[in-house]
């Protein structure tokens, strides 16, 4: 490897011009110039940059901390950072924390490893501000706050005024007669975001016109949040104008709206933008703050050079861009005067609908706007708790008086006895008119066939999952604790025995977490499953393949075992804990392990937070044994709108549909959404759920004939009767065992 004693050589000068010239330290003419550039070329020489740093003690590292990349205001930012460091000597090191605190602060450390020698940064720790004072400031370490401010730190600071932008844009509505103005904001914790907001009410309290803080809608700063909170909205209320406070955000506003067939000039869009050149065919929304964000990133860069230059005689900067600096494209006298709402002539047709009260299915109602702009059919929904559906669709269908229900949402276990009594209509020859490849391999079969006919579409496919707490189990002092302990590593369990040991660990051993898990038991919908899942794990049924019941079984005693030992190690709630409540023990930190459906994990980006920061984690259920939930809609048989029904269900299948259903936390049975690359970067365990459905299988109990149908329901209680039994030390487990199956052999001849 050539040196700079060889570059010497070869141009025939000393080493110091060399040095000079490559450092810019001293002026070299441009014969010596050509010469030594000739040299270096020729050797293919490259300066150690390593070893002019020790020898200089000063680092030519910069950092720069931005939150994501999916925001071209942060791209914009990039580009006028790296046009003040392009003829310097310094390099630039980017990383992406994604608005994570943790993340933030392992970036710093690996920062400070690599000497820095100073920090651009937009902070998602407005309040650390001694954290940034003892890595940076108290080392004379320059930092540059961008749009961000942490909170008492004397650093450089630079940002738009945001309060005179939104404040500008708000009044001009307001003065326009609207009234019914709504903000979508980014977390009131950051500054700019804060900062946007003020403007806001500054601008209704200027004209003394009184707003709700529901005008103020905070997002997680993703298109993705905007469109699940804009749909949210609308499902309620429809608002006379928006203003958003980024262009990702204003993008998922604007693609909400869209979808639900509202046209441009119906709800004004005003965003805080960038500059770009091709204004006209950028700007989508209806008014764009034009902001010149790579002046604002050049302007940031510049000032931590100043700072670099001279760090004990330089003073702190907090520059804010003036209102003069930002255009609004188009300006803001193309947004007319509120008009009147146009009278809207209403659909002939309803369909009336029966759900169930889950939040899937109330963020699903969200879409259904956009059914009714496409089929001109206005959609009536019914929601009623599980424990109560059932019996509800059995009420309307024996109802003579009561208008009947077009389209019912079915557990999987009531297929049978909802079609067998003919309550669902026989869809068989519309199916036709639908690509069954669409869906899960065979799905079908569990949730629409009975005896070789259609009765209805899968709408929420459901298997159990096992998530566990991924930064417990890689604690080296928790594995090293464990294993010494079991002679096993600290894993996510591959059986239910390995499961229980685990579970004993964190409940009696471990001072990290409460309990090592959370059991369901509250009423037998939820308690049903913990028992079904256990015995499907070691062999068991409770009935034979000639639907004889052959619960009294070995397999049986081992489940029910197993069971009785998680309870040992459960949070000891568990006859008051729901599906819903031992979620939010697992999400508050009280319990390590969770076994549960994912239509109960509801709040899909604090899960997709935790698993990035890799606090969460998940995998397939202890045994691989999973029960496989999940609900249909089908068609009642005494509706007389089956036709528009059925463009109701067909209307759910489609791809678009069944996407946005999944980004706003659904899960679908159509394949395509597990395999939609965008939708599993946002939602990693996607691909879990998918490759899951080759285990699960339902609980459906079988026919004992045409007229003899065998109530799941029913089932359920017999089974549940006994286990509440065995949970209260009433009886022991072959008691409750053997009791179970007598109630069981009981009802089968009552029926």
């Amino acid at each position: 490897m050539a040196t700079i004693k060889d570059v010497a050589l070869m141009a025939g000068v000393s080493i110091a011009t060399v040095s000079n010239y490559l450092n810019h330290t001293k002026p070299v003419s441009k014969e010596v110039s050509a010469k030594i550039q000739d040299a270096i070329e020729h050797l293919k020489y490259t300066q150690n940059l390593s070893a002019k740093t020790l020898k200089s003690r000063t680092s030519v590292d910069i950092g720069v901390i931005l939150p994501d990349f999916d925001n071209p205001y942060y791209i914009q930012l990039l580009k006028g950072i790296e046009s003040a460091f392009v003829n310097t000597d310094y390099f630039l090191n980017i990383a992406i924390s994604y608005d994570i605190p943790d993340i933030e602060k392992n970036i710093v450390q690996n920062f400070l490893k690599k000497q820095i020698s100073g920090l651009i940064i937009i902070s998602c720790q407005p309040d650390q501000w001694k954290y940034y004072y003892d890595h940076f400031t108290s080392r004379n370490l320059p930092i540059v706050m961008v749009d961000r401010d942490i909170h008492g730190l004397d650093a450089n600071f630079i940002a738009f005024d945001n309060i005179s932008i939104v404040h500008q844009m708000t009044s001009h509505l307001l003065q326009n007669q609207y009234r019914d103005i709504f903000l979508f904001s980014g977390p009131s914790d950051f500054e700019c975001e804060e900062n946007c907001r003020t403007g806001f009410q500054q601008a209704f309290e200027d004209f003394e016109i009184s707003f709700s803080m529901e005008q103020m809608i905070k997002t997680n700063f993703s298109k993705e949040n905007a469109f699940s909170k804009t749909i949210q909205l609308l499902g309620t209320h429809t608002p006379e104008a928006i203003v958003a406070t980024s262009e990702i955000i204003a993008t998922g506003v604007m693609e909400a709206l869209r979808i639900l067939g509202y046209k441009n000039d119906e709800i004004p869009v005003l965003t805080l933008g960038e500059a770009h050149w091709n204004l006209c065919t950028h700007t989508f929304s209806t008014v764009s703050a034009v902001r010149p964000v790579m002046k604002l990133g050049k302007t940031a860069a510049e000032l931590l050079i100043q700072q670099l230059a001279s760090p004990h005689a330089k003073e702190t900067e907090r520059i804010i861009f003036k209102n003069e600096e930002i255009k609004m494209y188009p300006p803001l006298s193309t947004i007319p005067p509120l008009q009147p709402p146009k009278e809207v002539p209403q659909p002939k047709e309803k369909l009336r609908i029966l759900m169930l009260d889950t939040p899937q299915v109330h963020t699903f109602m969200g879409l259904l706007r956009i059914f009714e702009q496409k089929e001109n059919i206005k959609t009536e929904v019914t929601i009623i708790p599980h424990h109560l559906l059932y019996d509800r669709i059995l009420e309307n269908y024996r109802s003579d008086t009561e208008e009947p229900f077009d389209i019912l949402m079915y557990d999987l276990p009531w297929l049978v006895p909802l079609a067998s009594k003919h309550i669902l209509e026989d869809i068989s020859d519309l199916m036709t008119t639908i690509d069954q490849e669409i869906f899960l391999p065979d799905c079908l079969k569990f949730y629409s066939i009975y005896n070789n006919h259609f009765y209805g579409i899968p709408f929420m496919y459901a298997p159990q999952l096992f998530y566990y707490r991924k930064d417990l189990f890689e604690n080296p002092e928790l594995k090293a604790e464990y294993e010494r302990q079991n002679n096993l590593s600290l894993r996510p369990p591959l059986t239910l025995k390995e499961f229980n040991t685990i579970a004993d660990f964190f409940t009696n051993y471990s001072d990290a977490i409460p309990y090592g898990v959370s059991i369901p038991a509250s009423y037998d919908e939820c308690l049903a499953p913990e028992i079904y899942m256990r015995m499907r794990a070691f062999g068991g049924n409770i009935f034979d393949k000639s639907g004889k019941v052959c619960f009294n079984s070995s397999s049986t005693l081992k489940a029910y075992i197993s069971f009785i030992k998680s309870t040992h190690f459960a949070k000891p709630d568990y006859r008051n804990a729901t599906d819903v409540s031992v979620v939010q023990d697992f999400l508050n930190g009280e319990t390590a392990m969770l076994i549960s459906y994912p239509s109960f994990l509801t709040d899909v980006a604090d899960l997709r937070k935790s698993s990035i920061i890799g606090s969460i984690g998940y995998h397939h259920i202890p045994g691989r044994s999973p029960l496989l939930g999940g609900w249909s809609l089908g068609i009642s048989s005494k509706s007389f709108k089956k036709d528009n029904a059925f463009q109701f269900l067909k209307w759910m299948c489609e791809e678009p549909i069944a996407n946005y259903f999944t980004l706003l936390g659904g899960q679908t049975a159509i394949t395509s959404t597990y395999t939609n690359d965008e939708l599993n970067k946002l939602y990693p365990w996607l691909s879990l759920y998918h490759n899951t459905y080759q285990y699960a299988k339902p609980i459906i109990s079988p026919s004992m004939g045409k007229y003899n149908i065998i109530s799941q329901t029913d089932v359920d209680a017999i089974v549940c009767r006994q286990l509440y039994e065995l949970m209260d030390e009433k009886v022991d487990v072959t008691t409750a065992i053997e009791k179970t199956h007598f109630d069981l052999e009981s009802y089968l001849k009552q029926i």
